[in-house]
């Protein structure tokens, strides 16, 4: 049941292509059951030169010819069947040519098609999947249901070219037609039973894929900490048991179609021989009908072997179809909130009122926050790790909804606004800043990919960007590595800096953006963000209160809450966790 819903669900998303495949597939097969009846006159006029006592196939094809004025000669039955095998043979590449066109068509559509479920659903769907998961399906599990089509493709085909082939020697003699077909289903049945172990095997291997992947993901993102420890070996040991245990199963998941196909060839000779003898003894049939009926059962057995083998191929492909949809479903129940009002600019003010937030079923992350966002005001939100500071940008940009309590942008909730809009307008810069493997340029421009050249120069001027570009052998055509790893933290900070800026945002958010920087870095990204403050509205999640002693208002997180608010000055001057977090970082005596 779940093999016929697989291969219909996938030519239902193809239904001109496969009209297409299926005309294809079926004058592939008539041609190939004319090119057998073909061999029949060619053995008759061989040994019956005089074309007396000739089979009854042999006496069509003369009526045939002659309504053409074609002589029933040697030559031209030789012409007629050399032409017709031609043709088959033809269409079969034309056969194998659609089947591959129609695989990619799928693999395409099934990647754009989970692309969009994933890239319009909410980020707690990335959060809490796994990465290796995502990876493995479209590094894999994609390709094998793009196979499954030819595997359905040789499946069907098989199955009207058996039909066909089955009329030869039907029309010869049914009765030994039915037992030869009869003989090669009962000996198939037991290849038949091997699909269960097939789908079980096909889960295994998914399953094992997906760790495998997650393995290797994360030893590419962690590199530097097993450099570090120097636990390299360690790590290929792991990922090498990891890669063993997807090899056992899918070699055995691999192993039992060839099993089928080649299993079945000593029961197909059985099936031809006991046929053969049956049809000469008791059927009475002549020497070249004897060898038709050969020449069709040995065109019919091997593809009943493969029709099995793909069968049961396509079984342990149905996992993969299965993950495919699950990780859609998940996407698509877990889609990104959003309204219909395009966000264009921030006319007054960005507020959270009472709002709570709790991951799962634990305590609330943060507790009735109520703050202000002016337009043009910078805003820095500080506290100790674990405060609650990055679940309240998250909030802010919508990643996450509260639990109670509301975001408002210019008095109208965020989420009736289209939230891409929103985001389209936002400038940020997370703690550690990802730079794609490309040039510095487009780095840039991804954020804005109609800024003029003077526009991504002014942006980089105003993150302190331009000069150390500059010295740079390719300037901004220097490639900066996978994850701009080719850069020093605080030249990666400063790109992506640029790269918000170059947006001209409404909004820009700093989380975290100087943290891990040295003093250097941090003083220069400090005196950019000090430039560009009246320009635009900025907040500032920040630990090191050096970085917002400039700031319009402050609001001090504990344990989820707002405990304090004011200026760097106000707060200074009271004794107060703010002041306490101050002197604990030298900033004061």
């Amino acid at each position: 049941m779940k093999l016929i819903t697989f291969i219909f669900a996938l030519f239902k998303k193809f239904r001109l292509r496969t009209i297409l495949n299926v005309s294809v597939f079926v004058a592939n097969g008539l041609l190939e059951m004319i090119s057998v009846f073909t061999i029949v006159p060619l053995v008759d006029v061989f040994l019956h030169s005089d074309l007396n006592n000739v089979s009854r196939i042999t006496e069509k094809w003369i009526a045939l010819m002659g309504s053409f004025n074609m002589l029933p000669t040697k030559l031209n039955f030789a012409v007629v069947m050399l032409l017709s095998i031609t043709v088959a043979s033809i269409l079969g590449i034309l056969t194998h040519y659609m089947i591959l066109q129609t695989k990619y068509a799928i693999e395409k559509e099934l990647r754009k098609e989970t692309l969009n479920s994933f890239f319009n659903a909410s980020w707690h769907f990335f959060a809490g999947g796994e990465r290796g998961t995502f990876i493995n399906t479209f590094n894999r599990e994609m390709v094998v249901v793009g196979n499954s089509l030819n595997s359905i493709g040789t499946m069907f085909s098989g199955s009207i070219r058996l039909v066909f082939y089955a009329v030869v020697p039907f029309y010869i003699s049914w009765q030994a037609t039915a037992i030869a077909i009869s003989l090669g289903l009962v000996f198939s049945l037991p290849f038949v039973l091997l699909s269960r172990q097939s789908y079980r095997l096909g889960q295994e291997s998914t399953s094992t894929a997906n760790r495998f992947n997650q393995k290797i993901q994360e030893s590419f993102g962690v590199a530097k900490v097993i450099l570090g420890y120097g636990n390299q070996r360690k790590n290929v040991i792991q990922i090498g048991k990891s890669f063993d245990e997807h090899c056992k199963v899918a070699i055995r998941s691999q192993i039992i179609p060839f099993i089928t196909t080649k299993g079945f060839e000593p029961f197909a000779w059985v099936s031809v021989i006991f046929t053969i003898y049956y049809s000469i003894t008791y059927l009475n049939i002549t020497i070249a009908e004897a060898a038709i009926i050969v020449y069709a059962l040995f065109k019919i057995f091997p593809l009943i072997a493969i029709i099995n083998g793909n069968r049961n191929l396509l079984t342990s492909f149905i996992p993969s179809y299965e993950q495919i949809n699950s990780l859609n479903e998940q996407a698509r129940q877990q889609v990104q909130k959003t309204g219909s009002l395009p966000f264009r600019k921030l006319e007054n003010i960005i507020a959270c009122k009472g709002v709570t937030y709790a991951y799962s079923n634990h305590k609330p992350v943060l507790s009735n926050i109520d703050i202000d966002i002016e337009k043009g005001k910078t805003v820095a939100i500080v506290g100790e790790s674990g405060a609650g500071k990055s679940t309240l940008i998250d909030i802010l940009i919508g990643f996450c909804e509260p639990h109670k309590g509301i975001v408002t942008v210019d008095g109208i909730s965020l989420f009736e606004y289209d939230i891409t809009s929103f985001r389209q307008r936002i400038g940020f810069v997370p703690q550690d800043s990802i730079l794609f493997h490309d040039t510095i340029r487009n780095n840039l421009l991804w954020s804005h990919d109609t800024a003029t050249e003077n526009e991504v120069e002014e942006s980089c001027r105003q993150a302190n960007a331009h000069d150390f570009i500059m010295e740079m052998p390719e300037g901004y055509n220097t490639v900066v590595g996978d994850r701009g790893v080719r850069l020093s933290g605080g030249q990666r900070q400063r790109i992506a800096l640029a790269r918000a800026l170059l947006r001209k945002p409404e909004l820009l958010i700093l989380d975290e953006a100087t943290s891990s920087l040295d003093s250097q870095s941090e003083a220069l990204i400090q005196e950019a963000i000090e430039k560009i403050a009246h320009q635009t509205t900025v907040v500032i999640i920040a630990h090191r209160l050096a970085t917002i002693a400039s700031a319009d208002w402050i609001y001090v997180l504990e344990d989820g809450r707002v405990t304090e608010q004011g200026t760097y000055g106000e707060l200074i001057d009271l004794k107060s966790s703010f002041k306490r977090m101050a002197e604990l970082q030298g900033l004061i005596k």
